[in-house]
């Protein structure tokens, strides 16, 4: 993965800075001087602002790390893989030290951060099913480490076999959850990203009753504007069969475009249906999506300053307040959930 730079707005903002305290603490010998390029122009790379951010003292705490978000929807197509995998990236180089897990079998997420799920022999699937002699892959076997701040549990087609697995298992739906309560113990993270698959099985339901926060990405069209219901009718099984709320339910709405009417139509009916769930940001429909997929890096490094790159950043922006709060205007409140 081609390593990004920073320039030095972009490099204080990461930092909760403004730039011209970033450059007085250059000058007062505080932190180590920027780079240039062949221009002069000052620049920083993501270790650069990993070693400021440690010498200055600015990483970002959590109560009770890690907090645990899933990227959900029941619906292929919304976006899951792309946002989750942009959000991991993004929140690691904000500091946070990071845990991307890939839980659907095509590896959507692997893929977008840069690396080949075929070259893994260990994914998920070791680290949750047990092998034929009782034992399941510690995390720091399974795990890649992509950055400073970021590791992932990657996934392929091996994963394929997971839910008949998982079903032969004692507490098969309690597997990830007794992984990442290890996990907590360690106190190696501050932030738990997964990547779900879309479906709602043994492996969906093993993410839901382990996440803290739930981010639904919902692409603004008739078909997921309505799937919407099955994914509250979901919640709300979860909570009477295995008393477990999960305690913050978030949509984002994804492949927005106001030159469409169906597409401002779709967010006022989110706004008014789901009104307590909805985020702030609103994720535009932009090529550049697709191009950083194809390319297999974040949208932040091959298009920084697109309206893509600005979104994601607002919705990461968002879910940092969301993991101090821990709550999104009325969360709980399912039973008026009613597309």
């Amino acid at each position: 993965m081609r390593e990004a730079t920073y320039r030095p707005l972009e490099a204080a903002q990461m930092l909760g800075l403004t730039k011209d305290s970033l450059l007085a603490y250059e000058r007062e010998g505080r932190i180590p001087s920027s780079r240039r390029d062949e221009k002069g122009n000052r620049f920083y790379t993501g270790d650069d602002v990993e070693a400021i951010r440690s010498a200055l003292g600015v990483t970002p705490k959590l109560d009770d790390p890690p907090a645990i978000l899933a990227v959900f929807n029941m619906k292929g197509g919304v976006g899951k893989s792309t946002i989750s995998s942009n959000l991991a990236w993004k929140l690691a180089r904000s500091g946070f030290r990071v845990m991307a897990i890939d839980a659907d079998p095509q590896g959507h997420m692997t893929t977008s951060l840069g690396e080949e799920p075929s070259d893994f022999e260990q994914t998920l699937l070791q680290a949750i099913v047990p092998d034929q002699k009782r034992r399941t892959a510690d995390v720091s076997e399974v795990r890649a480490r992509l950055n400073p701040n970021l590791d992932l549990i990657p996934a392929n087609l091996s994963m394929c076999s997971m839910n008949l697995l998982l079903f032969q298992q004692p507490e098969r739906e309690y597997r990830l959850r007794r992984m990442l309560e290890d996990v907590r113990k360690q106190g190696a993270y501050d932030l738990v990203v997964i990547d779900s698959p879309p479906s709602y099985d043994l492996t969906s339901l093993n993410i839901l009753l382990a996440c803290d926060f739930l981010l639904a990405p919902v692409k603004l069209d008739g078909n997921s504007f309505y799937g919407l219901q099955y994914l509250f009718d979901a919640i709300r099984d979860i909570a009477y069969t295995y008393r477990y709320t999960i305690p913050v339910v978030a949509i984002v709405p994804n492949h927005y475009n106001s030159s469409y009417t169906v597409s401002r139509q779709i967010l006022d009916g989110l706004r008014e249906h789901y009104a307590p769930h909805i985020t702030r940001t609103v994720v535009r429909q932009d090529v550049n999506f697709d191009k950083a997929n194809a390319l297999r890096q974040p949208i932040f490094i091959t298009a920084p300053s697109s309206k893509g790159s600005r979104d994601l950043e607002d919705l990461s922006s968002e879910l940092s307040e969301l993991f101090r709060s821990r709550q999104v205007g009325n969360s709980r409140n399912y039973e008026q959930e009613e597309a």
